[in-house]
Formats: structure tokens, sequence, C-alpha cells
């Protein structure tokens, strides 16, 4: 997934100084053996992984850190985590330099303070694996894409060629989800706010507010709770 959506940055003075200040405050802490702890989160397969972890060391513009096995497989698969200290007054993320599976060990640079835009949202998005087709109907147009993600308030269709839509537009998504439940594939048929179109190329991606029937917004739910599942037993293998 496009982690950049997932938060907005903080810059306080530039961002060299900042996450010079940052790395200097934790290696000071460490010294002294105080706030060596810290909570990182990543957003994987768009369910949020959060467990502590340990300061290990700075060194060459680097933080590195004991972390969960768990938490070490989603950075691995991520290449970001998000970091929350009582050192900090803001969260930060920071891109993955290295990261050791079997010993969840970790080493990040790139520090920068965010505010964490998907703390925002009002359920969770998960990715689909693999994205199924679905099609948009904007007035008389009717667009093909590809679902992404998808909430019980909003989904993420991708699309190969631009399509000129104004954010805020109302229309329409068709697409079939899988019935945990059912063991089958549902037509869903849902009205659809666009938010934004992400990316200066194709493909292109739209974000929705989704308005679902009940009927459709249980369909969706069963099915995220059915997926959220699957990415917790992958992680579990993979880290054991």
């Amino acid at each position: 997934m496009d982690f950049t959506s997932l938060y907005s940055t903080r810059i306080q003075t530039t961002f060299d100084d900042d996450q010079a200040a940052i790395l200097k405050t934790f290696l000071d802490k460490f010294k002294v053996k105080d706030g060596s702890k810290a909570n990182l989160t990543n957003y994987y397969k768009g369910l949020p992984i959060t467990y502590p972890a340990t300061v290990l060391g700075v060194e060459r513009g680097n933080l590195d850190l004991d972390v969960n096995p768990q938490q070490a497989v989603a950075i691995a698969g991520d290449r970001y985590t998000l970091i929350r200290s009582k050192l900090f007054s803001f969260p930060m993320v920071a891109h993955v330099q290295y990261v050791n599976i079997k010993k969840h060990v970790v080493s990040l640079n790139k520090l920068c303070f965010v505010e964490l835009l998907a703390e925002k949202r009002g359920a969770v998005r998960l990715d689909l694996e693999p994205p199924v087709r679905a099609t948009v109907q904007y007035g008389e147009q009717m667009i093909a894409g590809r679902l992404v993600d998808i909430s019980t308030q909003g989904i993420a269709v991708t699309m190969d060629d631009f399509a000129l839509m104004e954010s805020g537009a109302e229309m329409s998504v068709k697409f079939m989800l899988p019935d945990p439940v059912l063991n089958k594939q549902t037509l869903i048929k849902v009205q659809a706010t666009l938010v934004d179109i992400v990316g200066n190329a194709s493909p292109y991606r739209c974000r929705f507010k989704i308005s679902p029937e009940k009927h459709q917004e249980q369909l969706i739910s069963r099915y995220s709770f059915q997926r959220q599942v699957e990415i917790i037993r992958g992680l579990k293998e993979v880290s054991e």
C-alpha cells in the first residue's frame, strides 16, 4: 500500500534538523538507560499492527531497535514503520534501512514528525488480495478498475486510465466480494463519493467514501473480519 496516505508531515524546523534532534534524543536517553522504549505501528495490508520496541542504539544516522517478531515481518513487507515515544510530542514515521526477522532487529532512518491521518478513520481499511474487478458509474460513463482496499466506510479503486472526475462527486461502484459465510461471491453496488485521485501516472488510485445499505455493510464486515484473521495468521506463520 501507499503508506504516505497514512500521515501528513509535521516538520518543526527542517527535515534534516528534525531527524538529527530525534536521533540525538534517543541516543542521549539510551546512554542513561531512560526512555529506551517506543511503540511501533504498521498498517500491514491495512491492518494496524502495534507492539512495543526497545532501543538498541543509534549509529551512523540509524535508529536500531529490538522489535516483536510479528512487527519485524510487517516492517519487512512495508519498509516503513510509525513510532510513538514519550520523549516526543508527535508520532514519527521512519524508513527501513535493515530488518532481520529471525533476530527481530530493525535499523531505521529518515525519521520525521507526522500527524497520523489513519487514526482518524472510522473503520479499518484492508487490502484485497488479489484485487477484484470493479466498475465505477459516473453519469453516463462506465469506468473499469480494480478494488484494492475496503472498509464499511470507504474503498479504493485503481484505474489504468485517468478519468476526469471531481472530488465530492456522487457515483456508484459495483464489484463482487467474497462472502465467507455463504462461501460465494456476492455482487455489491454501493453509492460512493469521490474523495480524491492519487497518482501522476497509471495506475491512478481513486479513494471513495461509501454509503452501504445494511445488508451490504454486514457483508463487508464479515469479509473484513475474515481478512483480519488471514493477515494475523500469515504474520504468525512467517515470524515463527
